[in-house]
């Protein structure tokens, strides 16, 4: 993508296939409109007059300048109510826009500097699209240059607009990718070369050194297939003075069966996504690393597969995690904590000073929150509040469940440590107590994005599949304590 900022003079002399205009919903044509409406021979005011320019946040409408302007196409894209503009309404707007231009060239007039980050956002992130695997690929018609156009200092803006969205789609990529293209081993090979790419340090272990460590749980999801687990440790020292460390753990089960206890005919499709949150690390990590903040950061992947064979863990079996607490794994299914708990404790002992899970770890809490909002659980009542601030900062919804102290008998196994599944009752809550036992006093927040991680439509700024959510979350988290 090739992205510039150009200064503001007029625009109907911007040359460009398409130039996209923001406005809000008015009586009258908006005043940002009025020197194009002029040059146009009054078709804006017009179209406002019959209702086409009626401002609802992401409506587009369409005009062919026929030489009239400078650029071929122009595109009105709605806002809605002015008072009622905020980061996110632009972002979606933005992403309406990015599929709706024509050509290879566009350029946009933000509505303003304040919003310069958010609608480069939304259009990069709205113009993506995963088709890797079709044996005569369409031609590619999305925009692949875009100039910004402001008259104020908005560089800063913009370039971080660009590392949030690349590293978002690149989640994005890797959760859309079939299992049998990203397995175990794959996905370490290519966490491995993001990593050293970026100049992070990486190191990947494989299952003799996960079982010399004792990250048995981790080993236990994944020896039940032919493809052993891997764990991935990426290192970032941006503030080597310092011992704070933010610890980042993903869930990275490439392809999820529920073992033993098999899940329906139904759900079993989009179980390549249960990689989710290892891509959403791996995507903050490279643009922690772009963005060269002042702090000291690991990601952690847990990647296995979760298989059914002779080898493969049983109901009830008992495992012994990386920080010598003993497991009854009561659930095949709920392998995601299992993995996010050797992770967690590993992080720990790496020299994590806060730690962030992300994972698509229950069905529970589709139930307990829909499609609109993931959720929280963490140890540490600020620490929480401060990973939902950075997630409201970004657009992206995450509900805080309650940490009182009665939730802790949900993981009382009678014949271990901890058990990994205690019925359905509170069922989001118990996957956050179970892992947070392994943070023991870090301050820890768990993110469970099950129910955000894909998306079967596409809409502003969200595409069809993988959605990579809680990506722009950790690294604004990242941010807000670098400063």
């Amino acid at each position: 993508m090739n992205l510039s900022v150009h200064t503001h003079t007029n625009l109907e002399a911007v040359t460009t296939d398409s130039l996209i205009v923001f406005y809000t919903k008015a009586e009258t044509l908006a005043p940002q409109l009025a020197a194009l409406d002029a040059q146009l021979g009054g078709e804006l005011t017009a179209m406002h007059t019959d209702h086409e320019l009626a401002g609802k946040n992401g409506s587009v409408a369409h005009v062919r300048t026929s030489g009239r302007l400078q650029a071929k196409h122009l595109f009105l894209v709605g806002l809605g109510e002015s008072d009622k503009l905020d980061a996110e309404k632009i972002r979606e707007a933005a992403g309406s826009a990015a599929r709706a231009v024509k050509g290879h060239t566009v350029a946009v007039l933000p509505f303003s500097d304040e919003f310069a980050q958010a609608t480069v956002e939304g259009l990069l992130l709205g113009r993506y699209v995963y088709a890797a695997h079709k044996s005569k690929p369409e031609e590619d018609k999305r925009f692949t240059h875009l100039q910004v156009l402001s008259n104020g200092d908005i560089a800063a803006a913009v370039e971080a607009a660009q590392i949030h969205a690349e590293a978002t789609n690149l989640a994005r990529d890797y959760v859309n990718m079939p299992a049998n293209l990203l397995d175990p081993v794959i996905f370490a090979q290519k966490a491995q070369e993001v990593g050293q790419s970026e100049g992070l340090k990486v190191e990947v272990l494989d299952e003799q050194q996960l079982k010399e460590l004792g990250l048995n749980l981790l080993l236990a999801v994944g020896v039940g297939s032919d493809i052993p687990p891997r764990l991935v440790v990426l290192r970032y020292e941006g503030a080597p003075e310092s011992k704070e460390v933010l610890g980042l753990v993903g869930k990275g089960i490439t392809f999820d069966t529920g073992g033993y206890i098999i899940k329906p005919e139904a759900g079993m499709p989009n179980m390549h996504t249960d990689m989710g949150g290892a891509a959403c690390v791996l995507g903050a990590m490279q643009a922690i690393a772009r963005k060269k903040l002042k702090l000291n950061a690991i990601g952690v992947l847990t990647i296995a597969e979760n298989m059914i064979s002779g080898r493969a863990f049983k109901p009830g079996d008992v495992a012994v995690a990386f920080n010598g607490k003993t497991v009854e794994m009561i659930d095949t299914d709920c392998e995601g904590r299992l993995v996010l708990a050797d992770g967690v404790a590993y992080a720990k002992h790496l020299g994590a000073t806060r730690i962030v899970d992300t994972a698509t770890l229950t069905g529970a809490i589709v139930a307990a929150l829909g499609y609109a909002a993931g959720s929280l659980y963490g140890n540490d009542d600020a620490f929480v509040e401060q990973v939902r601030q950075a997630g409201a900062a970004v657009g992206e919804k995450l509900w805080t469940l309650p940490n009182y102290e009665e939730y802790q008998e949900l993981i009382d196994s009678k014949v271990a440590d901890y058990i990994n599944y205690s019925g359905r009752n509170a069922g989001a809550i118990a996957g956050g107590v179970f892992i947070a036992a392994f943070a023991d006093d870090v301050p820890f927040c768990h993110i469970d994005m099950a129910n955000m991680s894909r998306a079967t439509s596409t809409k502003g700024y969200t595409i069809n599949g993988g959605t990579a959510f809680s990506t722009r979350t950790l690294i604004q988290l990242a941010e807000t304590l670098a400063q």
